[in-house]
Parts: structure tokens; sequence; C-alpha cells
């Protein structure tokens, strides 16, 4: 027949009183850091990156016979990029006066608007776009710099600008603000 057999220590146990068997509080977690991983890797596969946005900038091509258009005194607004972060500007050609403000939101941002709300009072259709600004860059310019200028074209809404070669009557032009300043 069946038998039994009964430790003598587990017979003690019958008659004394009941415990609860106490469980291990230890919970495995490899599945749940499995899933985040499969969660990860599928939404970074998933996602679309933001694509970088570029600022389209159409250069002429280099060609004598074109004759460049003219331009009012009073609707031209010379950016010259300097070192150091800052900006020397001035208006028209005629004894320029050269002011030195930084690519800030008071600074340069300001400037261009101040500019133009000057051209729209004094066009006759009250045009802000006539506004044409002309960007020197000095050798020290930093690339930054040049990006920073042309964001703040698109900011302002300047759709007439262009970007010339530094030259050395701007050197005296700036050295005389300096020497007034």
């Amino acid at each position: 027949m069946a038998e039994m057999n009964v430790s003598t220590s587990e017979a003690k146990k019958k008659h004394a009183k009941v415990r609860s068997k106490k469980i291990s509080t230890r919970i495995d977690l490899t599945a749940m850091v499995d899933l985040g991983f499969l969660l990860i890797t599928f939404f970074m596969l998933t996602t679309t990156f933001n694509k970088p946005k570029t600022v389209e900038v159409n250069m002429p091509i280099k060609d004598n016979t074109v004759v460049p258009p003219e331009i009012a005194a009073s609707e031209a607004l010379t950016l010259i990029l300097a070192e150091n972060d800052s900006i020397y500007y001035y208006v028209g050609a005629e004894k320029p006066q050269a002011s030195i403000t930084n690519y800030s939101r008071e600074g340069i941002r300001n400037v261009i608007l101040n500019q133009q709300e000057i051209v729209r009072q004094q066009s006759k259709n009250h045009d802000s776009q006539r506004l044409t600004v002309l960007i020197k860059a000095k050798d020290a310019t930093k690339y930054k710099n040049m990006v920073a200028i042309l964001d703040e074209m698109t900011i302002t809404g300047i759709t007439r600008y262009a970007i010339l070669d530094y030259t050395p009557a701007d050197s005296l032009i700036i050295y005389s603000s300096k020497g007034k300043g």
C-alpha cells in the first residue's frame, strides 16, 4: 500500500500554529525592458525627423552686359558685417554716417524695421518693399553672422537684398565713424 513518510519536524508542525508562507517580492522586469526597447526602436524608425530648412539665395550670373537696377539713395540700407559680432550700417551713399549695432532683436532688426517704415512713409504708394539692403562682409566675419543676417532678411520681410564685396571705401566709412564715435 501507499506509505507516507513524514519527518519528525513536519510532525511537530502539524500540531503547531499554521503560518502563511512569505513570498519573495522580487519582480522580473526583463519583459518590460524588452518591450521598452521595442517601442523606442519602433518610434525612432517610424518618426520623420525635421528636415533642415535652407535659405535660398539666387546669385546672378556674372554678365557684364546686365545693367544693375538703379536704387534711390534713401531706399538703400548698407550693412557691413564686421568682427566681434558687430554690424556697421548706413543709409544712402552721399557722406554716409555709419552707426554700429549687433545681431539682437533690439539691434539690427529694429534698424531694418525702422528703415522700412521710413521708406514706406516717403514712398508715394506707401510701399515698404522698396527698401534694398546691401550686405557686405569683412574677411573677419564669421559664417554664422552671414546666416544670421540672411535670417533677419526673412524675418523682417525684406525681399530686395544683395550680397556685395567689401571695398576699401567701406573701410574709410567705418574708420571715419570710429573717429567720431
